[in-house]
């Protein structure tokens, strides 16, 4: 029996390590997962350290950084070296990202010092860029691994090296690296066991102390559950990490499906393990079939019956595959990319093949049914021009609304496309003149601004030098928009409880009354009632 562990880091939702999890456990071999460090969205001002390739996400109330590498403490190092010394796995596998690259060199380096222990990096980031990853790990595995990793515990077990296995990149002793090809991409999805989220499997490290099976309070696994009920997306845009896959896999069947009956029956154990859960469907696009929507959005409401959300993309916005998701009581809101209105940047940088009216057409289609959408915008992009941004205001000004904005800065990942098409490109944008144009694609969320007024902010020297007086309305109004969502939560809350209250209230009657009606009961009383009388007259005679 083979010990393979994993270390996810700063994200403890973790979906692809605990594939691997359950893979291996399903194959009789030991496996269990590190949660090194939790998620956290950090304001980029009490950032310490910057790495290249994060995620920054532009906020009303300034910029943030998604799944910021936190420095570690020396007590959780000590915490996580215990630990794998306690399980004493043959194999140390680290999932990781671009912008956990960093955090991915370090914890590498303290298992090394530690601890005799081959070491193994998976995910996008060794998937993408496996020659600067291989300087680090021994090993690396690109794209999908459930079934490399079964090969490899066989391996492990049979005292073997698993050095020439598709899909593994290993260096040797001398500094040589064996380079194998990808293996194809598996099409029957349904036959993986659903991810592991098993206590004794599961440890959580952060805080100074270490969790097993138990989330810490501050973390979203404990009200919220992530699904995939399809993989590969069927667009190409240069950015996403899918377009790159699609390269590995030439010819392939990209996007797979599950079936609605094994995806049901993942939810169906993860309300049981959970109780009540906010769905988060990752599908890149989870619109693409009318008829899989309207399935999936019955049974969802009759068995699962919690809240979820999805994505969605311009052209797969039809009457017809929207129209279930507005008449499904468990559907909440549905994130819609639109990334750039600028056929210079849209087109050009992104790949993204679709025009303002089909953009509209989408929005206008969502708004008809009353859907609650946020639209993703990608902003600060090498290249971009002022009429660029002026095309994005003019889109957002045409939306109509309610919406949101997520507005976030282009991240330049090595050998994506959109590092090829933007790097080395000049900012012909200052960065000051970019929080304007920033700022103003927030306002028109809330406001119908005409133009003599934007002009009037476009063309004043003071806005530009002095961005954040734009900032600061615009963090008026979102603060206002966040306590009227606050205040819809509470209330919604509140008919829940009080919902839940009344129909206790008819389950406690309703088995009094089949108490009652039951045969003997009424004699069991009358002789209950009788003997508590004689032990009463008893006591008195005593």
């Amino acid at each position: 029996m083979a010990r393979i562990v994993f270390i996810s880091l700063y994200d403890e939702f973790a979906p692809g390590a605990r594939y691997l999890v359950s893979t291996l456990k399903e194959a009789g071999h030991f496996s269990a997962l590190v949660c090194f460090k939790s998620y956290s969205q950090t304001p980029l001002r009490e950032v310490k350290e910057f790495y290249e390739g994060m995620h920054i996400e532009v906020l009303p109330s300034g910029d943030h950084i998604n799944s910021y590498s936190y420095p570690a403490t020396t007590r959780e190092d000590h915490l996580l070296i215990d630990l794998l010394k306690r399980l004493e796995p043959d194999l140390l596998g680290i999932s990781l990202t671009y912008s956990q690259q960093v955090a991915a060199r370090r914890i590498t380096e303290l298992v090394k010092g530690q601890l005799d222990l081959p070491i193994i990096w998976g995910g996008p980031h060794p998937t993408t860029d496996p020659e600067r990853c291989i300087e680090s790990a021994d090993h690396v595995c690109r794209g999908e691994a459930e079934d490399v990793i079964l090969e490899i515990a066989d391996r492990i077990d049979a005292g073997k090296p698993f050095t020439d296995l598709p899909n593994i990149w290993s260096r040797l002793p001398d500094g040589s690296v064996i380079r194998n090809k990808e293996r194809p991409l598996r099409e029957d999805l349904d036959s993986l066991p659903f991810p592991d989220y098993s206590k004794e499997s599961i440890f959580f490290i952060d805080d100074d102390e270490l969790r097993c099976g138990i989330p810490f309070p501050k973390s979203d696994l404990n009200t919220n559950y992530i699904v995939t009920t399809a993989r590969g997306c069927p667009f190409a845009c240069t950015y996403c990490y899918q377009s790159y896959l699609k390269t590995l896999y030439k010819g392939q069947k990209f996007v797979r499906e599950r079936s609605l009956d094994s995806v049901m029956e993942e939810l169906g154990q993860a309300r049981e393990r959970m109780g009540h859960f906010y769905l988060e469907i990752l599908d890149n696009v989870f619109t693409l079939k009318p008829s899989r929507v309207e399935h999936f959005c019955r049974r969802y409401h009759q068995e699962i019956n919690e809240p979820f959300w999805c994505y969605t993309h311009p052209r797969c916005c039809r009457d017809g595959v929207i129209r279930p998701l507005a008449e499904c009581p468990n559907f909440e809101y549905i994130i819609m990319g639109i990334e750039s209105a600028s056929t210079n940047i849209g087109r050009m940088i992104f790949n993204r093949e679709q025009t303002p009216e089909i953009v509209l057409d989408a929005a206008r289609t969502l708004n008809r049914h009353g859907i609650r959408v946020h639209y993703d915008l990608i902003t600060n992009v090498p290249g971009e021009r002022e009429e660029d941004c002026r095309e994005n205001l003019e889109m957002l000004r045409r939306l109509p609304k309610p919406f949101r904005i997520r507005l976030s800065k282009l991240s330049l990942f090595p050998n994506y496309q959109v590092d090829e098409n933007a790097r080395g490109q000049e900012k012909l944008v200052t960065e000051k003149r970019y929080r304007v144009w920033n700022a103003l694609y927030f306002l028109v969320q809330d406001l119908d601004l005409e133009d003599r007024e934007l002009e009037a902010v476009l063309s004043d020297p003071f806005f530009e030098e002095h961005p954040e007086f734009l900032e600061k309305i615009v963090a008026i109004f979102d603060e206002r928009w966040e306590d009227l969502v606050t205040y819809k939560i509470k209330n919604h809350l509140k008919s829940v409880e009080l919902e839940c209250s009344r129909k206790r209230e008819q389950d406690l009657a309703g088995e009094m009354a089949r108490l009652k009606g039951r045969k003997g009961f009424k004699q069991f009383l009358w002789l209950h009632e009788n003997a508590a009388g004689a032990k009463r007259r008893l006591r008195k005679i005593f």
